[in-house]
């Protein structure tokens, strides 16, 4: 941890170099440990401390970008003197609004000592319940451990100043029987609030749940959803269909449905980076304070994100969504919750009379963005339900699916939810499980 008293002195050596121009500072500070194992064995573990500092140049509307990972007054103005070349060979934006100005910013109490001071011991003892489980059972056990302080701070020269510190902790795992896997995880601001016993006991349920795995024809199935698979199904609706610039754009679906139905009267998601039960930040990479943003209200297409450029464009107010001065997707939800429902997971099961269970997807990807056509491979258990009972182990399938009209379908919602992350780890979202009717697998595999 830099301290927020140093990250303050850095920022204000970076904007007192401007002299003739605007400027915004921006400094993203991480440490990070990790602890990885696999097949029973601690094998590495690693810390790592970044600093990325941004330095965003405004003159005569043009935008210059440049970036430094050492904090020294040299490396300062070497950022801001390249950031300013940037700027005066860059053609004139005529659609920018300026730098925000300062607005009051809610503080947050997102750093936990216990998280930034665990020792590489302590997650070592924890990988060790994991393996100690698993070989008990005579199986393997995969995954890592990460706990991260992270340092978020923005200035300009119009006087916005913000810093936030937090913390995070990631324990996954994935145990392996025979050709069969099971896969679990927690994500919280608190380490102490991970039972390792829960993780491993879910994981190992997951991998010796029916040990021959069936082959099951693509088709279309009613599907249940946990919360890790839900995750990534999510994440293409906040990538390419919930920032205003893909609606400007015409590239989301919200571009000519807003304030239409669009997905099932149960469905309602919305993006709160104030709300501590997300890993939530109070203020975006351009100092301006995050909003609460209903982005689909029981079906109906009701927002999107925006940063201070877009806002402008419509002629509204930021909500706080800017990404990094670098970023190529433009506002992006960051912290999405999913509306939960009044159905537990064993209810879910019990009103299938025949489809299937799915614990997470693998390697996901969206090749149609407007209608929100994704593809991706289910892993770590997939299972077939049968008159209201989990019945057999079936062999991974591919979806090809619009999530458009995949949440026109959502059957029932749990009435609890977890903080998880999608395979990519580009978005951490408060989810519930869902069933959905009819979700369609269009490819099979061998394993």
């Amino acid at each position: 941890m830099i301290g927020k008293e140093d990250v303050v002195k850095v920022l204000e050596k970076a904007v007192s170099l401007a002299k003739g121009f605007d400027l915004e500072v921006s400094l993203n500070a991480e440490d990070l440990s990790l602890t990885r194992f696999y097949e029973n064995h601690i094998h590495q573990n690693l810390r790592r401390q970044d600093h990325v500092l941004t330095v965003r140049v405004i003159k005569d509307r043009k935008i210059g970008v440049a970036q430094a990972n050492l904090l020294d007054d040299g490396s300062l103005r070497s950022a801001v003197m390249s950031a300013l070349e940037n700027a005066e060979v860059a053609g004139e934006e005529e659609d920018f609004p300026g730098l925000p100005k300062p607005q009051e910013i809610k503080e947050m109490a997102s750093y936990v000592p216990a998280t930034a001071s665990y020792r590489p011991a302590d997650r070592a003892e924890a990988c060790g319940i994991v393996i100690s489980m698993a070989k008990a059972k005579g199986l393997e056990a995969a995954g890592s451990f990460a706990t991260v302080a992270r340092e978020t701070a923005v200035a300009n020269t119009l006087g916005v100043r913000a810093y936030h510190a937090s913390t995070e902790a990631f324990f996954r795992c994935i145990v392996q029987s025979g050709p069969n896997t099971g896969y679990a995880d927690r994500l919280t601001r608190d380490v102490r609030e991970i039972t390792f016993e829960d993780v491993a006991r879910e994981a190992i349920e997951k991998a010796t749940l029916y040990p021959d795995a069936k082959d099951l024809p693509p088709g279309r199935y009613d599907t249940i959803f946990l919360e890790y698979a839900l995750a990534d199904l999510i994440r293409f609706l906040g990538m390419y269909s919930f920032g205003a610039e893909a609606k400007q754009q015409g590239r989301s679906f919200m571009a000519s449905r807003m304030g239409q139905k669009v997905m099932g009267g149960n469905i309602t998601i919305w993006d709160d980076g104030l709300d501590g039960r997300g890993l939530a930040v109070p203020f975006d990479s351009e100092g301006v304070p995050k909003k609460k943003v209903v982005l689909i209200d029981k079906g109906v297409a009701a927002g999107v994100v925006y940063d201070s450029r877009t806002a402008a464009k419509d002629g509204v107010k930021s909500t706080g969504h800017a990404g990094p001065s670098e970023g190529r997707f433009g506002p992006l939800p960051g912290n999405m919750f999913l509306a939960e429902g009044e159905s537990t997971l064993d209810e879910m099961i019990a009103n299938t009379s025949r489809g299937l269970l799915v614990t997470r997807f693998h390697y996901t990807h969206c090749p149609e963005p407007v209608r929100v056509i994704a593809t991706g491979t289910t892993r770590d258990g997939t299972f077939l339900i049968e008159g209201g009972r989990i019945v057999a182990r079936v062999k991974n399938l591919r979806f090809t699916e619009s999530m458009v009209e995949a949440f026109s379908r959502v059957e029932s919602i749990s009435k609890s939810s977890r903080l998880t992350r999608d395979w990519w780890g580009t978005f951490s979202s408060v989810l519930p499980a869902v069933k959905i009717k009819e979700f369609t697998f269009t490819g099979a595999t061998s394993f």
